[in-house]
């Protein structure tokens, strides 16, 4: 991640084939590709990184249940 001021570039993890990060924010629609670095506003991407830590954490928390139920 690198920052400019009030923008931050970022590259999602993912190819630029994969489905791109998108969200809403204060009613602003907002698509983020993967595997390409994107400028965003600083706010926005810190919602991006935040929303990416919890898909993560949401899917090693599924694998661990998945594991245990088997």
């Amino acid at each position: 991640m690198e920052r400019n001021g009030d923008t931050v570039v970022l590259t999602l993890a993912g190819s630029p084939g994969s489905r791109p990060w998108e969200g809403c924010i204060n009613s602003v629609n907002y698509r983020a590709p993967r595997g390409v670095p994107v400028e965003l506003p600083r706010a926005v991407a810190e919602h991006v990184m935040k929303t990416e830590a919890e898909a993560r954490e949401a899917a090693r928390r599924a694998e661990r249940l998945a594991m245990h139920s088997r």
